[in-house]
């Protein structure tokens, strides 16, 4: 297999002293986080897997994407608990893991799971109107739940229903009154595990249905949840010198994810061709970014 490689500098964010954070400092430290978590899921015989953006810098960079300021990963619905146990026994000093089962703020509508590096902090720019209520505000990886789906979009669509209904009331006490929305989290929790539970056995999977914003963009309707055999099971692949797991099929996931586009080409002398014809240079999420050592 044939790489892109960029080496070029991308500034991801600003330090509280002005100064500008790039790339190359930001993704020392969510290698550090992501090898972590190998190594945990490792020692406890967790399958997981590089996804979403993290999946695409795997398969067009074997690393990350430049402009990205953090990284998915996946793990089945059903090993959230033995995850959370893996992480509070095995996770290093020098991490930290929030989630609901350990911190009753954390907020529902986001990624199951945030694994921080302690040394570093953070000011995200969702931070009001999405608060997420972490104990902690280092760079982190963001960890999200698989699960089997309805097979028709139109029955998948129609599982988001209770979460983007719920979510103006979840944000109004949770970011404006600053209130506990705790049955509303209950409620959703409780919906998320009915739906795992009924499609198990599906032939489609996708993250889990209480994330409210994932059919948002048009050239992602049709491909909401993905062929079971594309995700499952998880295989190794190389990823900044060490074997990293990903889905069984990763050019597949990202071609039907973010498109054709978007896909690393090859010519017929065998050179790489880059599909991104203007880079992102500003970042996504954050908007002051501190790393202390």
């Amino acid at each position: 297999m044939n790489y892109l490689i960029d080496n070029t500098r991308y500034v991801l964010g600003y330090n509280d002293k002005g100064e500008e954070v790039d790339n190359f400092q930001v993704h020392k430290v969510v290698e550090k986080i992501i090898f972590e978590i190998d190594r945990v899921c490792r020692k406890n015989n967790i399958d997981y897997a590089l996804a979403f953006g993290s999946a695409l810098g795997l398969y067009n960079y074997q690393g990350f994407i430049p402009w990205d300021d953090d990284g998915d990963i996946a793990i089945n619905y059903f090993d959230y608990d033995r995850f959370v146990e893996a992480l509070k026994k095995d996770l290093s000093d020098e991490f930290t893991f929030d989630c609901e089962k350990v911190n009753k703020r954390y907020n529902p509508l986001i990624p199951a799971f945030k694994i921080r590096y302690k040394a570093s902090y953070i000011k995200e720019k969702n931070r009001f109107t999405l608060p997420d209520r972490t104990k902690d505000r280092g760079i982190f990886v963001d960890v999200c739940l698989f699960m089997g789906v309805p097979e028709s979009v139109r029955k998948h669509k129609r599982t988001f229903i209770k979460s983007k209904l719920l979510m103006p009331f979840y944000v109004f006490f949770d970011a404006f009154c600053h209130l506990n929305p705790y049955l509303i989290r209950k409620s959703l929790r409780k919906y998320e595990r009915k739906i795992a539970v009924k499609y198990k056995d599906s032939n489609r999977v996708s993250q889990t249905v209480i994330i409210p914003f994932q059919e948002l963009p048009k050239k992602f309707v049709e491909n909401l949840s993905f062929p079971k055999n594309v995700i499952y099971p998880f295989k190794e692949y190389d990823f900044l010198g060490k074997k990293i797991f990903s889905f069984n099929n990763v050019e597949e996931f990202c071609r039907l994810r973010y498109g054709e586009k978007a896909l690393k080409k090859i010519d017929e002398s065998g050179k790489v061709i880059d599909p991104f014809k203007e880079k992102n240079k500003s970042g996504g999420h954050m908007s002051v970014i501190n790393i202390y050592k």
